[in-house]
Formats: structure tokens, C-alpha cells, sequence
């Protein structure tokens, strides 16, 4: 975690601690499948970016 930027460090540390009190079940799987599809979509965006910086076509 140490090359996070300050900033970077400081959200996630609140994502972890809003996470780690909230007891409801169902808020836990909202949250989870939210950073499931931020996941995937920063995913496909890295896949997007690297290919069009190596002049290869890109897979959308």
C-alpha cells in the first residue's frame, strides 16, 4: 500500500472501514458487486488504453 498516493491511501482506508461496520447482508453484497463491476470496468479500461499505447487494436 505504500505506493498509493496519500489520497489514495486515505479513501481506501475508509472504503475498509465502512465496510468492516456494516452488518447488513444485504448492503454487503450491493457494495460487493459494485466493486465487482468497478473491477472489471477499470480492468477493460487498462486493456483498452495498454493496446491503443501499443498501437494494437483494441478487443471492445
Amino acid at each position: 500500500m505504500d505506493s498509493l498516493s496519500l489520497s489514495r491511501q486515505f479513501t481506501l482506508e475508509s472504503g475498509s472501514r465502512a465496510i468492516d461496520a456494516c452488518e447488513d447482508p444485504v448492503e454487503l453484497r450491493r457494495i460487493a458487486k459494485m466493486l465487482l463491476s468497478a473491477w472489471q470496468l477499470q480492468s477493460d479500461l487498462t486493456r483498452h488504453y495498454g493496446a491503443q499505447t501499443l498501437g494494437l487494436p483494441s478487443q471492445y
